[in-house]
C-alpha cells in the first residue's frame, strides 16, 4: 500500500479511537451520575451504587487516555463485527432498562444467553454458561458481598 493510503488508514484509526473514547467517557459519567440514584438500606455500609462508581472511574480514565493518546489501530472492524458490537451495546442498554422491573436473575440470564449467542456460541453452551454465570454472580453479590440485587416480581427472600 502506498504512503497516502497508510496515512488515511492511520487517521481513521485515530478518529475511531477518539470517538470510542468520547462515547466511553460519556458512559462513565452517566454511570457515575446514575449510581447515586440507587437506594441504600438502613445501616448498610456499601450500597448498590458502589459497583457502578467503582467501574466508572477506570472506565473514565481509560476513555480519557483513548481521547488524548489514540492507539495504533490501523482499521475499522468489518461490518459483521460492527453489527455485533452495536447489538451488544443495545443488549446492555436493554439490560439496564429491564433490571429493576424483571429482577436480577431473569434479566441477567436473558442478557448473558443472548450475549453469548451474539458472539457465536451454540444454544446449549449458551444456556448452560448463562445459567452458571447468572447464579454465580447472584451468589457473589447477594451472599458473599452482601449487596442486595433487585428481586424478581413476586419473589422476596
Amino acid at each position: 500500500m502506498n504512503e497516502s493510503g497508510m496515512e488515511s488508514l492511520r487517521t481513521s484509526g485515530v478518529v475511531g479511537d477518539r470517538i470510542a473514547g468520547t462515547v466511553l467517557a460519556v458512559l462513565a459519567a452517566g454511570a457515575w451520575w446514575h449510581s447515586h440514584s440507587f437506594a441504600t438500606g438502613f445501616m448498610q455500609p456499601v450500597g448498590p451504587g458502589a459497583f457502578p462508581r467503582l467501574v466508572s472511574v477506570p472506565l473514565g480514565l481509560l476513555a480519557l487516555y483513548l481521547i488524548l493518546r489514540p492507539g495504533f489501530n490501523q482499521r475499522w472492524p468489518h461490518r459483521a463485527a460492527l453489527l455485533r458490537q452495536v447489538g451488544a451495546l443495545m443488549l446492555l442498554g436493554g439490560y439496564s432498562a429491564f433490571l429493576e422491573p424483571w429482577g436480577f436473575l431473569p434479566a441477567s440470564l436473558v442478557t448473558v444467553i443472548v450475549l453469548i449467542r451474539l458472539f457465536g456460541a451454540p444454544w446449549k453452551q449458551s444456556l448452560v454458561s448463562g445459567a452458571i454465570l447468572t447464579v454465580g454472580l447472584y451468589a457473589l453479590f447477594e451472599f458473599a458481598l452482601g449487596m442486595p440485587l433487585p428481586n424478581m416480581p413476586g419473589l422476596s427472600w
